[in-house]
């Protein structure tokens, strides 16, 4: 009885440890089987040499925050996209490495095959993971080499998310802002004449909210479109010393649904 115990239980860790492993692969590779992709060790290997172009496919704002050394900004959802990329190939013969956050983020493959370049490699351990291994080659905040100790756990993020019925009670003592672009925003806020339009691609806007609430000694409360583009506005009000702040957890979508 305690061998066949044992077994289970055995059986049962491995399983779990499958899963895991599952939940940490790399989707992107199985969604785009044509496009060709690089190991994060190969990768490194090869931008020594100086063998690649790197380019950093996410948002101005992303690229602020934490970049691959010498990567080139060229976001994959700006409406010229295609015209940058091609420009930019044609300024190289070396072989053009996209990226993006992580290993479930598809915005590097969809960088490849939106660009419909053939000499191109995707490197989709994303750039969290090329900053822990190599923080001499990574960039954060204008800082270089990387401040591993500066990085933001998961754990302080979610610290710092609190549900809807919270978030509308602290209004009336806060400044309240929408980060969400244009496109997103279609229009006024979700809280009509209160929240101000701070998108994260208007930084002076941005500032100028951020600024009012350090002077006024306001907590300052901030919803983009799903509660993943807070992440990057994080490390922003954490360099400029605001202690009271907080995300509408789930953003503006969670709204909608209420």
């Amino acid at each position: 009885m305690i061998f066949k115990r044992f077994i289970l239980l055995l059986t049962l860790s491995l399983f779990l440890s499958a899963v895991s492993f599952a939940d940490e692969g790399f989707p992107g590779r199985e969604k785009y089987p044509d496009i060709p992709y690089i190991s994060l060790t190969d990768f490194y290997q090869g931008y020594m040499e100086n063998k690649y172009l790197v380019v950093d496919v996410r948002s101005p704002f992303e690229y602020d925050v934490i970049q691959i050394k010498g990567a080139v900004n060229v976001p994959v959802n700006s409406d010229s996209y295609y015209k940058d990329i091609n420009e930019l190939a044609k300024t190289t013969d070396r072989t053009i490495v996209f990226y993006c956050n992580g290993r479930r983020c598809m915005k590097s493959f969809k960088a490849a095959a939106k660009s419909k370049l053939s000499n191109i490699l995707v490197y989709d351990a994303g750039v969290f993971e090329w900053a822990k291994k190599y923080p001499e080659q990574s960039v954060l905040m204008g800082e270089s080499p990387l401040p591993v100790d500066k990085l933001i756990p998961s754990s302080k993020l979610k610290e710092h998310f609190i549900p809807l019925a919270r978030f509308e009670e602290l209004i009336p003592q806060s400044i309240l802002i929408d980060v969400r672009d244009k496109k997103e925003r279609r229009g006024n806020g979700l809280f009509l004449l209160v929240d101000k339009s701070a998108p994260l691609s208007r930084p002076d806007k941005l500032e100028k909210y951020v600024n009012k609430a350090i002077a006024e000694d306001k907590i300052l409360l901030a919803y983009d479109e799903a509660g993943k583009t807070v992440r990057w506005l994080q490390y922003y009000l954490e360099k400029k010393g605001l202690k009271k702040y907080y995300f509408m957890k789930g953003g503006a979508k969670y709204y909608a649904y209420q």
